[in-house]
């Protein structure tokens, strides 16, 4: 019997599958250390105590269905980090033993049950094992291996559900606001899933127009249109079997986002100019950054594509919400500056630093990286001592003086007036909106601006402008 009476404190024992009298007798001598003891009678329930809490060890009887007590094992050596199991035999053959330590068993004893034994077993797999994560901690090889950086309880909220709902392959719908990471959250779920060994293939919705997009994601018949001289493959076609990732699924057309929930529905799709069936099997990932909901009720989101796609729901924490991740997410990006230019920044002025901290990151990730690489270019050694951020309005930093008054768009919308100390970003502003509220479609709001389509999607995200569907054009006065 081991010398401490509490080695077992804080942790939990999962007992399956034994004999009520071996079960009474194994539970007093856990206790007697200090585990808490949760009991199963089926595999099924043991399989479910260990999804619902971090368990330390498994006694498991081996009297149990052989398929149950192979599910409970498989599910044990899934955990983070792996749960040992110590079998309790129900015969003295050594084929019993072999088969129990083939499926997985950390040990095996032979009967009858000597619970003496079975604490010093028990005690020398503790003592070589990591503690079990909690529900929302994760180790931190996981984080590494899936390139989530932090330890904020947000970002270890995400990572917990993503370990929970991975593996099942299902739809899976991203909300946050933009830059926060959602293409990287999507990515995790793919490593993290049964498709791992399948091909992860993302697109953005936002930048394509409705054609494009459906040739992009279901491929073309050879004579499909002009200059199809050949059979091209869709996306859907290339992540089959694995992941397809669609950005800005908000902004797809309602033509487009019909065709979607075919795919969803019948795992078949036919290509631009087809009449052939194509079959899949894959996992859909959706993010936005839009309130769906709204676009329902606005009718430029279809509602059965939506509860299609948002089979798991997971929100994606912004910056300001997961300030304390910030120091690691700047070593992180500097290591990448540097991998990427050769260079050795080795750390961070505290004053710099703090500034990250205080400041209020609307552009999220995306913007801290900028920060980061502008800082490093800017830097007068291997620290990062100059604020890239000097021009940035700051939440709580020192006002700007007052302007005398903001850009004003005439009702005509052919003229623009904008006050002399108007910054370059408001008038900027003013013109994206003035030329949008004009032009009938974008792309014709992108020609007169001088600017690509693309350009202009994320001008329109940057500003926070959402242009109005259905808008007319506003005709010119008569000379």
């Amino acid at each position: 019997m081991p010398k401490s009476r509490t080695w077992g404190q804080d942790r939990v024992c999962l007992v399956a599958g034994l004999t009520s009298a071996d079960q009474a007798g194994c539970g007093q001598a856990l206790g007697g250390v200090g585990f808490s003891v949760v009991t199963a009678s089926a595999g099924e329930a043991a399989v479910d105590a260990l999804r619902r809490q971090p368990v330390a060890a498994v006694v498991l009887g081996a009297g149990m269905p052989h398929a149950s007590a192979t599910a409970v094992l498989r599910r044990a050596a899934q955990c983070h980090p792996p749960v040992p199991v110590v079998v309790v035999g129900t015969t003295v053959t050594v084929d019993e033993a072999v088969t129990m330590m083939q499926a997985g068993a950390a040990d095996y004893l032979a009967p009858p049950l000597q619970v003496e034994v079975l604490l010093l077993r028990l005690r020398k797999l503790l003592d070589h094992a990591p503690e079990p994560a909690t529900r929302d901690e994760v180790p931190p090889e996981l984080q590494s291996y899936v390139g989530l950086v932090g330890s904020s309880p947000a970002i270890r909220s995400v990572l917990a559900t993503l370990q929970r709902v991975a593996r099942y392959g299902s739809n899976v719908l991203l909300l946050g606001e933009s830059g926060t990471g959602k293409e990287l959250v999507a990515r995790a779920l793919h490593r993290l899933g049964p498709r791992r060994q399948h091909l992860f293939v993302p697109i953005n919705c936002a930048t394509l127009g409705r054609d494009i997009l459906e040739n992009e994601l279901f491929g073309h018949e050879r004579g499909a249109f002009t200059g199809a001289n050949e059979r091209k493959k869709g996306l859907f076609e290339l992540a089959d079997g694995g992941t397809l990732f669609l950005d800005e699924i908000g902004e797809m057309d309602p033509s487009t986002q019909a065709k979607l929930l075919r795919v969803l529905e019948r795992n078949e799709f036919r290509r631009v100019g087809g009449t052939e069936k194509v079959k899949v099997d894959l996992t859909v990932v959706a993010a936005t950054n839009r309130n769906l909901q709204r676009a329902i009720d606005a009718g430029t989101f279809r509602s059965d594509l939506y509860y299609r796609l948002k089979v798991v729901t997971v929100v994606v924490p912004p910056l300001r919400e997961r300030r304390e991740d910030i120091p690691a997410l700047v070593d992180f990006f500097i290591a990448d500056f540097n991998r990427r230019h050769g260079d050795k920044i080795k750390g961070v002025a505290p004053h710099i630093l703090k500034r990250f901290m205080e400041y209020g990151w609307p552009g999220n990730i995306r913007e801290l990286k900028n920060a980061v690489e502008s800082a490093a270019v800017l830097a007068n050694g291997d620290t990062l001592d100059v604020d890239p951020l000097v021009d940035t309005a700051a939440p709580g930093a020192t006002p700007a003086p007052a302007r005398a008054a903001p850009p004003e768009v005439a009702a005509d919308v052919r003229e623009i007036r904008l006050p002399l100390d108007c910054s370059i970003a408001d008038a900027e502003k003013a013109l994206i909106v003035g030329a949008v509220d004009r032009h009938a479609t974008l792309r014709e709001a992108a020609n007169a601006l001088g600017i690509g389509l693309r350009t202009l999607h994320t001008k329109l995200r940057q500003y926070g402008i959402a242009p109005r569907r259905g808008r007319r054009r506003v005709a010119a006065p008569a000379a």
